[in-house]
């Protein structure tokens, strides 16, 4: 039996109607999936599975940190995770994906695996920008010391820009 096997939803034999299940997600689950940003973390994920005739609607609440490298500093530190996202399962002939949050599987399957759908969902529920939070003054908490490294390249890299070449280009307008 396989990790990520005990994500898997049975659900041939429920009737139509509301079911709940629980995920604990943790180091262990990450490591499953070796293209993973993320190492670390534990997020709590509550899925309601919504059972009908001909589909089923999956409502996944997902709560929890996961640890992250800063773009800025690149310490690692800890993302609050806080989604909420659907997944509806149709029944066809066919397994197919048919947008993000739209899926068809077989007749014949009896159980839905969503681990990596939980999975996509937690990266899809980090920010773009991934830095250290400001503290209460509005200064930032990455490593000081890279900070200073930075701030002195930067520096420098400014003072360079007068470079005489460019002054023609800067004296051309665009109309």
């Amino acid at each position: 039996m396989s990790f990520l096997d005990q994500f898997a939803i049975q659900f041939a034999g429920l009737k139509s109607g509301s079911y709940n299940f629980e995920f604990a997600i943790n180091e262990s689950f990450f490591e499953k999936f070796t293209e993973s940003e993320i190492k670390k973390g534990a997020v709590n994920v509550h899925v309601e599975l919504q059972r009908q005739a001909r589909m089923m609607v999956l409502l996944f609440n997902m709560k929890g940190s996961v640890m992250l490298t800063c773009d800025r500093c690149l310490d690692e530190f800890d993302i609050p995770v806080d989604s909420q996202t659907k997944l509806i399962v149709n029944f066809g002939k066919d397994n197919s994906e048919d947008s993000e949050e739209i899926i068809t599987i077989s007749e014949s399957e009896n159980e839905i695996n969503v681990a990596q759908f939980i999975y996509e969902s937690i990266h899809l529920a980090l920010p773009m920008k991934r830095v250290h939070p400001d503290d209460e003054k509005g200064n930032s908490t990455c490593n000081s010391e890279v900070m200073k490294k930075l701030q002195e390249h930067t520096s420098e890299t400014s003072e360079d820009n007068d470079d005489p070449r460019w002054d023609i280009l800067k004296k051309i307008t665009f109309n």
